[in-house]
């Protein structure tokens, strides 16, 4: 379905009435209490393989005059449970149909942050409305790896389920920063796809090679970063030295399937 009809049949699908998606340009941009919205993609690199595998999406808003507003004052606006379930939904259906616009060129997954406050407000089928907005899409549940903050999960039993739900949907999960109180034997119980990390955690990454765990490591932005990051066994990346987050997907069928312009150690090409 071309993108317009996408976005009338969205915002006809939509009850809330505080909320509204549009074109713009080849891409889809969104207005919600006050708010201008967008998306931006990074690329996830292969860093064995030196190829991009996916996009990690990234909201951004700004007020009407401009002014950017960061995510997380963008969903203090919601002040209650439906709110925060509806924005939410909102970003990632505004996502997927700019991830859409661009598979012509760009392929890999979807790599969606979905907030913690979404997690709590569904009470069961986590993943459901959102499956059937990815088919209207032309995406399916495997197409996307959910971005979890893991370091919320605790001992949390309705986290860990609605986990459940979204894994026997088909979702990919990718969980950040997932020191689960420590016990890297909940971590693995949970069986994320990948595990999201700041900066090379040794034991992490060992327990994560042993359940054959993805980790992916952001902030590589030079090609000592990359050294470092191979080094330790890192699978996937992003950083400045595969592109920065932009409205644009980096492309993804080059002839010669080069993630990033150098791999020389300084990061300069050649």
């Amino acid at each position: 379905m071309p993108l317009n009809d996408l976005i009338r049949y969205f915002n006809t699908a939509d009850s809330a009435g505080d909320s509204m998606l549009y074109p713009e340009g080849e891409r889809a941009a969104a207005w919600h209490q006050g708010l201008r919205l967008g998306s931006l993609f990074q690329p996830i690199v292969d860093l064995r393989q030196e190829r991009i595998v996916g996009h990690q999406a990234t909201l951004a808003a700004r007020r009407e005059d401009g002014a950017p507003v960061s995510g997380e004052a963008a969903y203090a606006l919601c002040e209650s449970a439906e709110a925060v379930v509806h924005f939410d939904r909102l970003c990632r259906t505004l996502h997927a149909l700019n991830f859409l616009a661009q598979r012509r060129y760009a392929g890999g997954y979807l790599q969606l942050p979905i907030h913690p406050r979404h997690l709590l407000a569904v009470q069961s089928q986590h993943g459901l409305v959102y499956e059937a907005i990815l088919k209207r899409c032309g995406l399916a549940p495997e197409d996307i790896a959910l971005d979890i903050d893991a370091s919320r999960l605790g001992g949390n039993p309705h986290l860990a389920a609605a986990l459940g739900n979204y894994r026997r949907r088909g979702y990919r999960l990718a969980l950040r920063e997932p020191a689960v109180a420590g016990d890297l034997a909940a971590l693995v119980e949970l069986k994320p796809e990948v595990i999201r990390l700041a900066a090379p955690a040794p034991e992490l990454l060992q327990a994560a090679r042993c359940a054959s765990i993805a980790a992916e490591l952001a902030g590589i932005d030079t090609g000592h970063d990359l050294e470092q990051a191979r080094a330790a066994g890192v699978e996937l990346g992003l950083g400045k030295l595969f592109g920065e987050a932009a409205a644009d997907c980096r492309a993804t069928h080059s002839e010669r399937r080069v993630a990033y312009n150098s791999a020389s150690p300084s990061g300069v090409p050649p």
